[in-house]
Formats: C-alpha cells, sequence, structure tokens
C-alpha cells in the first residue's frame, strides 16, 4: 500500500469541495432521502462500551491508496454531517451497489449515525460493506488537542458498536486535513489512517453525473481509492455510479473494500 506522510497533490482540489460536504449547510437541491431532523436516537455512553485500545498500534501514517501494480480498487462513500446541518441519506446509491454486487467502504460520522440508526444497521448488515469511522463531528484534525480528537475517535466508535457490534479499523480525516499529531493519535486507537488517490468532485452540485464520472476516468488507476460521499451531498453521485462502476471493470479492474486493497482482508 501506498502511505504518504505529505498530503497528495489533489487534495487541495478535493477541499474545495469536502468542506461543504458535510460541514456546510445543504445547497439548494433534493437529495434522495430529505435530512431528518437531528433527534436523539442512539447517544454515546460517558464511558465507551467498545473493546480496550489494540495491543498492535498500526503505523501512524496517511494511507491514500494500495499498491499500482495489481488490478483492484476500493469505492468509498462518506457518511458525516455538522452537528447543526444535517445531513441526508442517498439510498440510490446502495440500491446501484446492491444491483451491481461490488464491495464498497463507507466512512460513518458518529453524528450522522445518531440521526440515521436503523441506516446505519442496515449497511452493516450486508456483507460486502465495511464500515469506518469518520469523526463525530466532522472537525480540523489539525487544531484538536489529542484529548479533543480521541473524543471524536472514542464516541464514533461507540456509537458504531452500540448500533451494528462492529469495531472499525479504517479512520478517514475530516476534510481531509491532518498533522503529524493526529496520525498519531488515530494510530494509537488502532486505526488505519485513509486517504484517497482519486477524487470524483461530487460534492459539487455543478458537477453532473456526466463530470463525476469524468474526473474518475482521470484520476483512477489500479490500486485508487475513490472518494464519493452518501449523505445526500454527493448530489449526482447515484446517477453517475453505474457509468463508474462499469467502467472501471472495463478496465480489468476488480471493486474490493479498503480492507482488501491495503491487505487487512484476503482480496477476492
Amino acid at each position: 500500500m501506498k502511505s504518504r506522510k505529505t498530503n497528495h497533490p489533489q487534495l487541495i482540489f478535493a477541499l474545495l469541495f469536502l468542506l461543504t460536504a458535510c460541514v456546510s449547510a445543504p445547497v439548494t437541491s433534493t437529495p434522495t432521502q430529505p435530512p431528518p431532523t437531528a433527534t436523539a436516537t442512539t447517544q454515546p455512553t460517558p464511558t465507551p462500551t467498545f473493546s480496550p485500545l489494540p495491543t498492535s498500534t498500526p503505523p501512524a501514517v496517511l494511507i491514500t491508496s494500495g499498491d499500482w501494480v495489481e488490478p483492484y480498487i476500493a469505492l468509498t462513500f462518506d457518511l458525516c454531517q455538522d452537528p447543526d446541518y444535517p445531513a441526508g441519506y442517498d439510498a440510490a446509491i446502495v440500491d446501484v451497489l446492491t444491483r451491481y454486487a461490488v464491495p464498497a467502504t463507507f466512512f460513518m460520522g458518529g453524528d450522522w449515525m445518531r440521526t440515521h440508526p436503523e441506516e446505519t444497521k442496515a449497511l452493516a448488515s450486508n456483507p460486502t460493506f465495511e464500515l469506518g469511522n469518520h469523526s463525530w463531528s466532522h472537525p480540523n484534525f489539525e487544531t484538536l488537542s489529542p484529548e479533543a480528537m480521541s473524543q471524536e475517535i472514542e464516541m464514533t466508535e461507540d456509537a458504531l458498536f452500540q448500533l451494528t457490534g462492529k469495531h472499525s479499523r479504517l479512520f478517514r480525516l475530516p476534510s481531509g486535513t491532518y498533522n503529524d499529531l493526529s496520525l498519531q493519535v488515530i494510530a494509537e486507537h488502532g486505526l488505519y489512517t485513509i486517504q484517497w488517490d482519486s477524487v470524483s468532485g461530487d460534492p459539487d452540485p455543478a458537477f453532473d453525473a456526466a463530470t463525476i464520472l469524468a474526473e474518475v476516468q482521470r484520476t483512477a488507476r489500479k490500486g485508487s481509492i475513490v472518494i464519493m460521499h452518501a449523505n445526500g451531498r454527493g448530489w449526482h453521485t447515484a446517477e453517475a455510479l453505474p457509468s463508474i462502476i462499469e467502467y472501471l471493470q472495463n478496465k480489468g479492474l476488480t471493486l474490493v473494500t479498503v480492507s482488501q486493497l491495503i491487505g487487512l482482508e484476503p482480496k477476492p
């Protein structure tokens, strides 16, 4: 797997969109499912119920892709929100993935899971999907203290365990921002920090399905991790997804989870 401790060159482009994908008020549009009201459904417990920290610690590095030799590629979808601006759920994306019988990795925000408990359970019940940790409230990890970062990670992990009985092994940085300290804290929680190297641009409402497909065609290759959004702010993602899957498969690429891509699970 490719590990880096510096931002990927495409990160600047991605941040222009990612900052609006989870933490800003929704742009005028209609997601597949409208955002719910932020009523309390699943709350983090004062004492986390998940297992103690693992005895082995992953490397404190940023993983942006698998190797660029084997013909595997991972589709990833962020499910995040700012607590002040609840996001939705694009069920059409899951329908497409299910119809094509392809795996995917969903990075789950803790506050998003709080307002979407049934959707979280449904995703966890699909054996072709894996769930990763995407922090609780989508803050900037470059500016947080180690204690605040730990709280964001542990609250989210606790919510995931309460809802699904499962643990994460992967963590995605909110908006992709980080420093060496944040990478170290994440690793100390037994999580691999997962970035991306293929940007779809789907949080931009001006990116129609054809544009999203063109961005994936331009950036994806063997070993890539493709970033998209399933929280209703990947505005045309579901529309573009069938063409993306068919394009990648026609290129001879096999779709896998991130854990399979980076060697934590066996490849198909």
